[in-house]
């Protein structure tokens, strides 16, 4: 069983954390977040790409990422293992990879910003959704690589509807801290409450608002308490919940948003795929001008 959805908080027992790359410089950050979580499980990491059609430009960061790689394996102390493969379709070779060797965690990224509304593209769509194995899937709009090569985490944003509902995000945050690279790292969890929007003062300061309040301060003493780490509280009720998350990750600096657990994505009967993001996490996954990690469990 994965950390990710157990219900003890003993470290994790990760043996392979299976990371796909289709070569871009924002998966930098999916390649970072493999190995502090390697790191702190002894897992090895396998960076695994699907070669679908040629690519020189994909190739020369594919490259770039394998040398990123080296680099955080000789400082983290973390084994990594490369493999690439050609297929007509990269959702079946990854999930092929998966189950063959047994992966606990996959980790994919979102690696351009989507020209239509969709945050998630096809492959990362079908992994999300067949995948035995929980998969974080980063969002990161890097245009520079270089300025990443050494992962730094100072301040990491937790926006927390429910702790049972987000408990996948907070287990990701707890287990960074446990890294060498994330071990001060100031964790912040932020509830956000949404308000009508022709709302008042006696509205902010009504019973069901208080008590939201006093529950999310009740679940992060019980997380406290568990883990010994220390969580910055915060709490908001504004309309616009989305745009709230967004203005205190750019006013406390961030460099990292975990968004919590969502459900596997289904399928419609005219064979889309469901909605597998509220609009929130959509519009700060779409916004953010920091990688953003969303759980799917």
């Amino acid at each position: 069983m994965t950390f990710l959805i157990s219900e003890d908080w003993e470290e994790p027992q990760m043996k392979q954390i299976l990371t796909p790359l289709q070569g871009y410089p924002g998966e930098v950050n999916v390649v970072n977040l493999a190995f502090c979580l390697a790191e702190y499980s002894k897992a090895n990491v396998v960076l695994f790409h699907c070669e679908e059609k040629a690519s020189k430009v994909q190739d020369e960061w594919i490259d770039r990422l394998q040398k990123h790689a080296r680099s955080l394996s000789k400082q983290l102390g973390v084994p990594f293992t490369y493999e690439r493969v050609k297929r007509r379709r990269a959702s079946v070779a990854i999930l092929k990879n998966e189950k063959e060797n047994g992966c606990d965690l996959i980790i994919m990224g979102v690696a351009q910003r989507p020209k239509h509304r969709h945050l998630l593209g096809a492959t990362t769509r079908r992994v999300a959704r067949k995948s035995k194995a929980p998969v974080l899937v980063v969002a990161s709009w890097v245009e520079n690589m270089e300025k990443l090569s050494k992962p730094v985490l100072r301040k990491i944003l937790l926006p927390i509807r429910d702790t049972k509902k987000d408990i996948a995000a907070l287990r990701v945050a707890a287990a960074l801290k446990k890294s060498s690279v994330a071990k001060d790292a100031e964790l912040i969890a932020l509830n956000l409450t949404r308000l009508p929007f022709v709302t008042s003062q006696k509205a902010i300061d009504t019973p069901e608002v208080k008590l939201g309040k006093e529950l999310f301060m009740d679940d992060l003493s019980i997380f406290t308490e568990q883990t010994g780490l220390e969580v910055i509280p915060k709490h908001v009720a504004v309309p616009k919940v989305g745009d709230a998350a967004l203005d205190i990750a750019e006013k406390e600096n961030v460099d990292l948003i975990i968004l919590g657990s969502h459900r596997k994505p289904g399928r419609l009967r005219d064979g889309r795929f469901r909605g597998i993001l509220g609009s929130v996490s959509h519009q700060i996954a779409m916004e953010s001008q920091t990688a953003v990690v969303i759980t799917f469990t």
